[in-house]
């Protein structure tokens, strides 16, 4: 391909500022024009990734990746759901969340480094992520004690961060995003840098790790008529719908997607890659921006269905699976799940067979949990929200003035867990006029109120004894 001139390509801000180098002498680096396959540079450029080859993982790659990771990994467990009557078929989880770190990433992470070269292991390597990939390829770095550097955006979770350092990974914190933080990998490289870079969800040793869960389902349970997979750059679902079309065609592979980031369903109604945009989701896991060349290539003609989830029902899932599977989970791993809480008629076609949702993740914040919870219970109709426009207007009729009002959950309190104070500052005349304020109140609402301030007692107070301050 033929170089740009300094007018013809001007390479975009956001790889100039890292550099701190001028437009005019970035230009005059030997960038290669975007492929109209996928909108890379050279500068970008992953041999085991490259949209203009693309990979296909094959059955015998499975294979090998299993074996390697059979070795190390135990089968995760795949459980029937309690309930199977609500969802109207023979549901199962396939739960990948008792890994060291809480995702599937981990099958990848491992067979990806046991295949690196005595050189490649000593110089490290070095990935981006959004979180779960990073912590899983940290892990097993520090097993294998190979040096990993991760590249993750600056609104990664801290408890993602502190748990990469804690596997003696080094941090840097770059960008907005998956796409940013990626470019940044590549710009290390670029520089100089001696890492090999693993994508985490592309290339064709963690496509062909992922193939083993789909081993696992069929030895598990071999009656399995669908496998229900999320979908974020697409090397889990090519893993899997590889590896069970070769030995059990008949099954069916729906994928799931958040209709916040789906560059994965975008590029199966175009048949071909390309950037989307993402904007921040309940699967905040799946937040990539562009699908897997590789992941594309192998699983595009095996995938039979794609559904797209919005944030209420993946919202539903993970309330249902806390309430009634007592697990915690966080978006990306239970999207599979909120393909079932679509509007009806969505997956009907389901009722009455063996369906297996792929559980892909826990590593949840635990500030958002209890927003999901109170998200899904709204959708559900169990959260309502009341107005005290009566309390409030008695106290507006008695004369007070309102100054603060507020509810207090005593959960620092012994035996007082689920009491929920509502409290109110109201501003008074004075003590007479507090009093007339007090029986009202006792009379409305009798064991119900408790004024915290005392005395209210009409009976004057003899100046020869005035109340102590505390």
């Amino acid at each position: 391909m033929q170089k740009p001139d300094k007018d013809d390509y001007e390479p975009p801000a956001c790889w100039r500022e890292p550099l701190g180098e001028s437009p005019a002498v970035l230009a005059k680096r030997d960038f290669v024009r975007p492929s109209p396959w996928c909108p890379k540079t050279n500068l970008e450029f992953d041999p085991w990734c490259d949209p203009d080859n693309p990979k296909t993982v094959t059955y015998k790659d499975i294979l090998n990746a299993t074996s390697v990771v059979n070795e190390y990994i135990p089968p995760s467990p795949l459980k029937r759901s309690k309930c199977c009557v609500q969802f109207e078929m023979e549901l199962n989880y396939k739960f990948e969340i008792f890994h060291n770190t809480g995702s599937f990433k981990d099958r990848g992470a491992l067979y990806a480094l046991s295949t690196l070269n005595k050189e490649q292991r000593q110089n490290g390597v070095l990935t981006a992520s959004t979180g779960n990939w990073a912590l899983a390829l940290a892990f097993r770095g520090q097993q294998l004690g190979i040096p990993v550097t991760v590249v993750l955006p600056v609104n990664t979770m801290h408890s993602v961060i502190q748990r990469c350092q804690h596997y003696e990974a080094t941090v840097i914190l770059f960008g907005g995003d998956l796409s940013e933080s990626t470019r940044k990998a590549f710009l290390m490289i670029y520089e100089g840098s001696t890492f090999t870079f693993i994508n985490g969800y592309d290339h064709p040793h963690i496509i062909a790790a992922n193939g083993s869960i789909g081993l696992e389902i069929l030895n598990q349970l071999p009656q399995t008529d669908v496998i229900i997979v999320p979908i974020g750059g697409g090397g889990l679902i090519a893993g899997i719908a590889a590896a069970i079309k070769k030995i059990k065609p008949k099954v069916l592979i729906y994928g799931v997607e958040a209709n916040k980031c789906c560059c994965f369903f975008k590029a199966m109604e175009n048949e071909r890659p390309y950037k989307t945009a993402v904007t921040e989701s309940l699967a905040a896991s799946l937040a990539v921006p562009t699908a897997g060349c590789n992941s594309f290539h192998t699983s595009k003609s095996l995938i039979d269905k794609m559904v797209l989830v919005d944030e209420d029902w993946i919202a539903r899932a993970i309330l249902h699976m806390v309430e009634e599977e007592k697990i915690a989970l966080e978006g990306a791993g239970v999207i599979s799940l909120a393909a079932l809480f679509a509007v009806p008629n969505v997956l009907t076609e389901l009722r009455g067979k063996t369906v297996v949702c792929i559980i892909s993740g826990a590593t949840i914040d635990s500030f958002a949990l209890p927003r999901c919870f109170e998200r899904a219970k709204a959708i559900e109709g169990r959260l309502i929200k009341l107005t005290l426009s009566k309390v409030l207007s008695i106290v507006s009729n008695v004369g007070c003035n309102v100054l603060q009002a507020y509810k207090d959950k005593s959960w620092l309190e012994e035996n007082d867990f689920y009491t929920i104070r509502f409290t109110i500052i109201c501003e008074t005349l004075g003590l007479g006029h507090a009093c007339t304020l007090k029986r009202v109140m006792e009379k409305l609402f009798p064991n119900i109120c408790n004024f915290l301030e005392e005395p209210f007692s009409p009976i004057p107070i003899c100046a020869c004894y005035p109340r102590r301050l505390p």
